[in-house]
């Protein structure tokens, strides 16, 4: 191990300079240098950069290679070993606080500093490849953190016992905790976050097979929310084969299902759509002619003629289905280019005051509640808007037989985007339109149909279930949100969410 070990010796004694050099050359080291004083230590210290310094404590000073030593290792890292004698005791404590390698006391014996310098050189390699250690566990450590605390996706881990290790911020967050919570010790079954049942039949799989992959299940946030997630999970073991700990990441899939769902609704509209504009031209095509010979047998007919009460049904009947085909030709076709304006919606309901009254029934009360001091501007295509607004209004009339009352509240609401459905809900500032009735209400199994083409709750020949479909176009057209809740023989709620208009 001698070879190629350079060493410089300092101390201000030439002779035991020379005692020194005759040593090490006689064991095979390479003499580095020598130095008799404490900046000529320094100086070819960090010149030559030994392997080893053999550095005599008094020289100048009584500290004068103490302070070298400090010097040194301010800018380099070399194993330093003291000379000294057995009175220094202050001297030596001194010396601690430079971290030596070693200590050799005078008169010095070839063993002992062979044995100092090759102690001293393996201990260094140690301490290097420590360090080398170190600083890739830092970095490793460092480069976990940046992805534990960065990551999409949810990563936890948890005990045997089915108690949380880690837990990401991710992860904290898909639960509908604060990011900052800390739900370290917590038992999976206290979080109830997915029912016992669905957890344990994970947790069979994955003593059985190690690993899980793509496992989907329905979770509840702290906040009572429902969310699908997909979980990947595996278990890891001792030698024993005992499990020590199960490792996981989620992922929320929430949006991804509400996004197929959107994509196939409008899939299937669009199919709808070309289908009912070629039933529709072709079936207008033949009721104006079957209307047209109608016209002309009630023009010629006298009134008192015994079919002519049959010409008039036909009539009407006829213009009622084509009041039909207009709708199905309107369902058909995309909306018209869209003219959006700035309008003030109080403005606009007051206006139409008359309008909804006059289409309500006298035993229906129509109510309005607007809220004092606030700005209700809305930047849409006002004729359309209008025209969604009158067919809301004409369906909570039909639902109100008996009479009740219909209800137009205004109102304004902000919405902070949540994360995971920031592109699916409102975010922002919006003026809510409620249209509630106290009428028959909907079932809460039609619920989910409402707005789907031809399904509705009237009786046959009353309604054509397109009316609400095109509602929802012409909102969600405008940049807005319409949604329903209803309780049967209590009432409806229709809730429509425009966006503020931006003054600049």
């Amino acid at each position: 191990m001698s070879q190629h070990v350079r060493v410089l010796i300092v101390d201000d004694d030439p002779s035991l300079r020379k005692y020194l050099t005759l040593m090490l050359t006689s064991m095979h080291y390479e003499l580095a240098g020598t130095a008799a004083s404490q900046q000529e230590a320094e100086d070819l210290a960090l010149q030559l950069k030994p392997d080893v310094i053999i550095m005599d404590v008094v020289m100048e000073t009584r500290r004068a290679g103490i302070e070298a030593a400090a010097k040194i290792k301010e800018h380099i890292n070399i194993p330093i070993i003291y000379l000294t004698t057995d009175g220094e005791e202050e001297t030596l404590s001194q010396a601690l606080t430079t971290e030596p390698f070693g200590y050799l006391i005078k008169p010095i014996q070839a063993d002992n500093l062979r044995a100092a310098i090759e102690i001293s050189l393996l201990r260094h390699r140690e301490e290097i490849g420590m360090r080398v250690y170190q600083e890739a566990l830092e970095e490793a450590n460092h480069l976990f953190k940046g992805i534990f605390t960065t990551m999409q996706n949810g990563y936890y881990r948890v005990s045997n016992d089915e108690r949380i290790i880690l837990a990401n911020p991710a992860f904290v967050d898909t639960l509908g905790y604060s990011k900052n919570t800390n739900l370290t010790g917590k038992h999976i079954k206290d979080l109830k976050y997915v029912s016992p049942e669905n957890r344990e039949k994970l947790l069979h799989q994955v003593d059985r097979h190690d690993q899980v992959h793509l496992y989907e299940s329905e979770w509840k946030r702290q906040d009572g929310e429902s969310i699908s997630v997909l979980e990947n999970i595996q278990s890891y073991r001792d030698d024993s084969g005992k499990v020590q700990y199960y490792e996981g990441t989620v992922q929320d899939v929430t949006q991804l299902h509400i996004l197929e769902q959107q994509l196939q609704l409008s899939q299937k509209m669009e199919v709808i759509g070309i289908m009912a504009s070629r039933i529709a031209h072709e079936l207008n095509n033949k009721l104006t002619t079957i209307l047209g010979y109608a016209d002309i047998c009630s023009m010629r007919l006298p009134k008192d003629h015994e079919i002519y009460k049959y010409i008039q049904h036909i009539q009407t009947y006829s213009k009622h289905s084509a009041g039909v085909i207009q709708q199905l030709l309107k369902f058909s076709h995309k909306p018209d280019e869209q003219k959006p304006v700035i309008f003030d919606m109080s403005e606009f309901v007051f206006e139409r005051r008359e309008i909804i009254e006059a289409i309500c029934t006298r035993s229906i009360s129509v109510l309005t509640q607007v809220d004092p001091g606030q700005e209700h501007q809305v930047f849409a295509d006002l004729k359309q808007f209008e025209q969604a607004f009158i067919n809301l209004v004409i369906n909570a009339r039909d639902a109100m037989p008996e009479g009740g009352t219909l209800s137009i509240t205004l109102t304004q609401e902000s919405f902070i985007a949540r994360g995971r459905h920031a592109r699916i809900t409102p975010q922002g500032d919006y003026i809510k339109i409620s249209i509630s009735d106290t009428g028959t209400g909907i079932p809460e199994t039609n619920l989910q149909k409402i707005f789907e083409p031809f399904f509705t709750t009237k009786d046959e020949g009353v309604g054509t279930g397109l009316g609400l479909p095109i509602v929802k176009g012409i909102i969600e057209g405008n940049k807005g949100f319409i949604s329903v809740t209803s309780t049967p023989d209590l009432g409806t709620i229709f809730d429509i969410l425009l966006p503020v208009a931006s003054v600049d």
